[in-house]
């Protein structure tokens, strides 16, 4: 890693953990500025925001990077991946408002505490998330730290500014202070957007003995976004659902509220990961485009390697502060067993894991598969979850063979999976095309 890239790195963990501090600033101060009904109503809209926002446009912007990454590799203009991109992204935002709307008599009246407004919120929240997804999916194709670690600044700084604005002036409407967050979103939209314009450069363009690569390496039009919104969406819900089903199955409050702080810290190093995966996927797209089979391997390799020095992290970070942390930043009232607090962290680096094989398919175009072994995780997760077991043992138990079973469904299916989709016997050097959907 150059000097360069590893200020990127850098700042990439700054930004994100800006993202962090105001997502939690947000949900927090909201406790303390408005009465209960209200606070919880904001902590719904909170969900809901992270389930139609990074839990479904998180596709939109893997593939735009993928297609940006490959036209880039190429040596043409990107235009043509973020306009088919860009149009495909219309239909998923499309999809998404309408469950908004099939969904709003139940969380008006219920769930939002019949605050209608909190609802035109996630929608413009969810409006301004493809736009910024789409963005960050074009500087991630283009390779450039700076300008994806920006968004992420301006994501969480806007949004700590705006919540700070609201803490200051004093007691506001909840819909305005809801408004906050999606004000956040605008501002990593339009940082992104400068960025990506700023970083628009002249484009070397394959020589007269490339024709014939030109012929048959235009991007598929079947792409696979569905199957990869499917996909990234089963990677919050076997994130995030054994909190609700624990809190739902378990009668000791004090307990469920330790288990749900205990998977937060656990999950800690996947949050500051994210944005590692955005710039793996650009550099194995690269190497698929050119049939660089060693290093695409490598590539996979320094991922796990990254993914297993996070994971070393959080576990050290868990056996030493792990109790601390839980009792003096989170407030748990009954303790969280080390051996629980070390599972779940071990669930976090196999899901780390499972990140870099998710990759290394949407490199290569298998979206489906990505979507299959994300659902069968799934699956197993639910299983488990509902199983007659003590509900916290099941809870533990199911993340980690939730993540077991989508490692191995996409190492199998990873093995394979044709190197050069298209040509098995492409020549090292000559540039391969971009896989649609198998």
């Amino acid at each position: 890693m150059t000097g360069g890239e590893q200020s990127g790195a850098v700042a990439l963990a700054v930004g994100t953990v800006l993202v962090g501090a105001a997502g939690y600033a947000f949900v927090a101060s909201a406790g303390h500025l408005f009465a209960p009904p209200e606070a919880a109503a904001v902590s719904t809209l909170y969900m809901v925001i992270n389930i139609l926002g990074p839990g479904v446009f998180l596709a939109l912007e893997q593939e735009v990077s993928r297609r940006t990454a490959h036209a880039v590799a190429l040596g043409r203009s990107v235009r043509e991946a973020v306009v088919w991109t860009a149009i495909r992204g219309a239909g998923l935002l499309a999809a998404g408002l309408l469950a908004l709307v099939a969904c709003a008599p139940l969380l008006v009246d219920d769930a939002l505490a019949g605050h209608s407004g909190l609802l035109v919120v996630a929608a413009v929240n969810t409006a301004l998330t493809a736009m910024m997804s789409l963005v960050r999916g074009v500087l991630a194709g283009l390779d450039d730290f700076g300008g994806y670690a920006a968004s992420l600044g301006a994501e969480g700084i806007g949004r700590l500014v705006f919540v700070g604005s609201a803490w200051v002036t004093g007691p506001v409407p909840v819909t305005w202070y809801a408004a906050t967050f999606a004000a956040g979103t605008g501002c990593s939209a339009l940082g992104g957007a400068l960025c990506a314009v700023r970083r628009r450069r002249p484009l070397v363009h394959p020589g007269p003995g490339d024709a014939a690569v030109q012929s048959v390496s235009r991007p598929s039009a079947s792409g696979g976004l569905p199957s990869l919104a499917v996909a990234t969406l089963l990677t919050y819900v076997i994130a995030n659902l054994s909190v609700v089903i624990v809190t739902t199955r378990l009668h000791d409050a004090a307990l469920a509220a330790a288990f749900a702080a205990g998977l937060l810290l656990a999950r800690m190093p996947l949050f500051v990961f994210s944005p590692v995966q955005a710039f793996l996927l650009t550099a194995l797209t690269d190497a698929q485009a050119r049939a660089q089979r060693h290093r695409f391997r490598a590539t996979v390799r320094n991922g796990m390697a990254v993914a297993l020095a996070f994971g070393a992290a959080g576990f050290l970070g868990v056996a030493g502060l792990g109790g601390w942390a839980l009792r003096e930043l989170f407030g748990t009232r009954v303790p969280l067993s080390t051996l629980t607090s070390v599972c779940l962290v071990g669930s976090t680096v196999l899901l780390m894991g499972a990140q870099v094989l998710h990759a290394a398919l949407i490199a290569r175009g298998r979206h489906r598969k990505v979507a299959a072994s994300w659902l069968a995780g799934a699956v197993v997760l639910v299983a488990v979850l509902t199983s007659p077991a003590e509900p916290v043992a099941a809870a533990v138990a199911a993340q980690a063979l939730a993540a077991v079973t989508v490692v191995v469904g996409m190492a199998w299916a990873l093995s394979r999976s044709s190197p050069t989709p298209g040509s098995r016997a492409t020549p090292a050097g000559a540039v391969g095309t971009l896989a649609g959907e198998r």
